[in-house]
């Protein structure tokens, strides 16, 4: 049981930083909205992922495989 709490909060942690860098990056980059960091993937931040990978010139999918997750992180370290 404790294992299934831990991917748990694994995975929200994951959605916290990338929800905290797409919120930093939209305070640089017209066309993102400001989200606000909760650690749940629901269609806020679907729609930011959608967003940053439009504005990236990636596919828009909504899911953030380790393309958009490195072009994101790339775009997160420019933009501090």
């Amino acid at each position: 049981m404790a294992s299934n709490f831990s991917s748990i909060y694994d995975g929200r942690r994951n959605v916290f930083e990338l929800q905290s860098m797409l919120r930093e990056i939209s305070k640089t980059t017209d066309g993102l909205d400001l989200i606000n960091p909760d650690g749940l993937f629901k269609k806020e931040t679907a729609k930011a992922v959608r967003d940053i990978q439009k504005i990236l010139g990636l596919s828009e999918t909504g899911e953030v495989d380790l393309t958009t997750w490195t072009a994101i992180t790339q775009k997160y370290n420019a933009a501090r």
